[in-house]
């Protein structure tokens, strides 16, 4: 079954749209990450290391991965 050119014009606005709103929410994280570092290192790092501290830096952390992940060419290519 082959798409005709509107199907294909109209799957590549919405994989383009997909991957714009990947990196526009990457570039928020980023900017929200670096507004609260300070925070972070007064809070969390200098403190007692406990399940809590742990869960949190996991937390903050694997989303950056994931993040990441989600928006390397390598992963964006398995999609088409």
């Amino acid at each position: 079954m082959s798409l005709t050119s509107p199907e294909i014009i109209a799957a590549f606005q919405a994989d383009n749209a997909a991957l714009f709103t990947g990196y526009s929410m990457a570039a928020l994280v980023t900017y929200e990450y670096i507004l609260t570092m300070n925070q972070e290192v007064a809070m969390i790092w200098k403190r007692k290391w406990t399940f809590a501290t742990w869960l949190f830096i996991m937390n903050r952390y694997i989303m950056i991965a994931l993040a990441i992940w989600d928006i390397s060419p390598e992963t964006a290519q398995g999609w088409m």
